[in-house]
């Protein structure tokens, strides 16, 4: 372990993590004061840690208002190939939204856009409402859509291959509770390569 971390430079520590998604939680909770239900849609699985540190915090603010109905979303399936991302729901997944309802897509990173882009459209036409996007680290270097956040904790400008918080280093290091960057980041893409497609 200790190999692993000597090559990682934190960005944000888990205070200034869990500070920011108090604050996200807030303008989220108040922008949608009043409406009954909201749906939150995590896109797994880099969302997973984000997501239900959010919906926690949601919960506490406005208790029985949030439907939860996460969606595994990636770039690759055997290779990376952001162009052609799959987006994987349970059969009956249009069932559980009520049309008219607000959707918010949680996700650990935006990066390029073009996933949460298609989530974004997939979830609009079921629900034919408001679709908004809250996401962890907004990292503009590479977007190639017209896609941004709603609500978004940090902004990144350099192409940094984060781990922590559910980013990860091919399948590895996402439950650290802090943010940080590979110093020695893999030089070329492979099939691990899944944030790029965020």
């Amino acid at each position: 372990m200790d190999n692993c971390m000597k090559d990682l430079e934190i960005l944000w520590d888990e205070k200034t993590i869990e500070k920011h998604i108090k604050l996200i939680a807030k303008d989220i909770d108040t922008k949608w004061q009043n409406e009954p239900i909201v749906n939150l849609i995590p896109v797994l699985t880099g969302g997973m840690v984000f997501g239900t540190k959010l919906m926690i915090e949601l919960e506490s603010l406005s208790p029985k208002k949030w439907l939860v109905n996460p969606i595994i979303a990636s770039a690759y399936e055997y290779s990376y190939n952001p162009d052609k991302p799959e987006v994987i729901h349970v059969s009956d997944y249009e069932t559980k939204f009520t049309k008219g309802t607000p959707s918010i897509l949680i996700d650990d990173l935006l990066d390029t856009g073009i996933t949460l882009s298609i989530v974004k459209n997939i979830i609009h036409e079921i629900t034919q409402s408001t679709v908004e996007v809250a996401v962890l680290v907004d990292k503009i270097a590479k977007r190639s859509t017209d896609i941004s956040p709603d609500y978004t904790c940090f902004t990144l400008d350099n192409d940094y291959w984060l781990v922590g918080y559910g980013m990860d280093d091919k399948g590895l290091m996402r439950g650290l509770n802090s943010i940080g960057y590979l110093v020695n980041a893999p030089a070329e893409f492979d099939e691990s390569l899944n944030q790029l497609a965020d």
